[in-house]
């Protein structure tokens, strides 16, 4: 008991504690990597991850061990220069072991899928409260580990989040959303029955549906003429003008009774395939 409160006690004045919240730090959710030279197996770069961080833990508690009897020296010269090598031995280690990380790091790229669908619950999240304040049903149907979309995230994340902002705002008390996310192996390939615009290339696309209860007063979307529309309805004006560029397309309907908006989004795959790397620690 005396040394678990001398241990807390000290811990203003531990040598250690810059390495130990360091080290604490849990490690990146694990993640399937492919090596980029095919010589050496995904097992071995998660097994070496594993190992890496196995013995910075171990390190951790070789400090904790060191650390009592340490403190408890009467010299305190002898004290400073013990606490002092024992520091500089683990950063050493720590060092070989966080150049190691990065290595891995460098030589074994991660396969980018689903980024739509993590995109989509981010945003989601982020308007929770808007939701909830209006007692929205939210429903999803959407294909997990989907391709990657030729556009870039940050484009992606612009036309999902203007299109659930327009929804809510645009959805009715106690009104439902729905969202549908699938993929689609061809262009040539019916959408629902429904045709819309190919984009560019022979490659398959991702169709994304938003549907929601609407508001009788935005039943319906902006069309073509001289109707005055609403103000909010411009939203959709500059998500289709985005999705335009990237080459994909955009098709809204709507349902009198009872009043509903569906808008379903035609979005081409990259047929390469994308990857990333984690960022090497400093």
């Amino acid at each position: 008991m005396e040394d678990d409160q001398l241990l807390v006690a000290n811990q203003d004045n531990n040598p250690f504690l810059p390495f130990v919240e360091k080290a604490e730090t849990n490690p990146s959710e694990s993640k399937e990597k492919v090596p980029s030279n095919g010589q050496t197996t995904p097992f071995m770069f998660s097994f070496l991850t594993d190992l890496v961080y196995c013995i910075k833990d171990t390190l951790i508690s070789i400090n904790n061990y060191l650390l009592l009897p340490i403190e408890k020296l009467s010299d305190a010269e002898f004290r400073a220069h013990s606490q002092s090598g024992v520091r500089e031995d683990i950063k050493k280690i720590d060092l070989i072991l966080n150049s190691l990380l990065n290595y891995i790091n460098i030589n074994t790229p991660i396969t980018k899928t689903n980024t739509m669908y993590v995109i989509l619950e981010e945003i989601l999240e982020a308007n929770e409260k808007q939701v909830d304040d209006k007692k929205i049903k939210i429903f999803k149907d959407c294909e997990k580990d989907l391709p990657e979309t030729v556009m870039h995230n940050e484009h992606v994340r612009f036309i999902l989040n203007s299109l659930i902002q327009y929804s809510i705002v645009s959805t009715s008390a106690d009104g439902s959303i729905r969202f549908l996310m699938k993929y689609r192996a061809s262009q040539k390939e019916p959408l629902d029955k429904k045709t819309l615009p190919d984009g560019n290339g022979d490659g398959g696309y991702i169709v994304f549906v938003i549907s929601f209860t609407a508001n009788k007063k935005l039943a319906k979307p902006f069309e073509n003429g001289n109707q005055k529309e609403e103000p909010v309805n411009l939203i959709l004006k500059l998500v289709n003008e985005s999705i335009q560029k990237n080459h994909g397309a955009m098709k809204i309907e709507t349902e009198e009774k009872p009043p509903r908006v569906h808008i379903t989004l035609k979005l081409n795959i990259e047929r390469r395939k994308a990857v990333y790397y984690e960022p090497i620690k400093f």
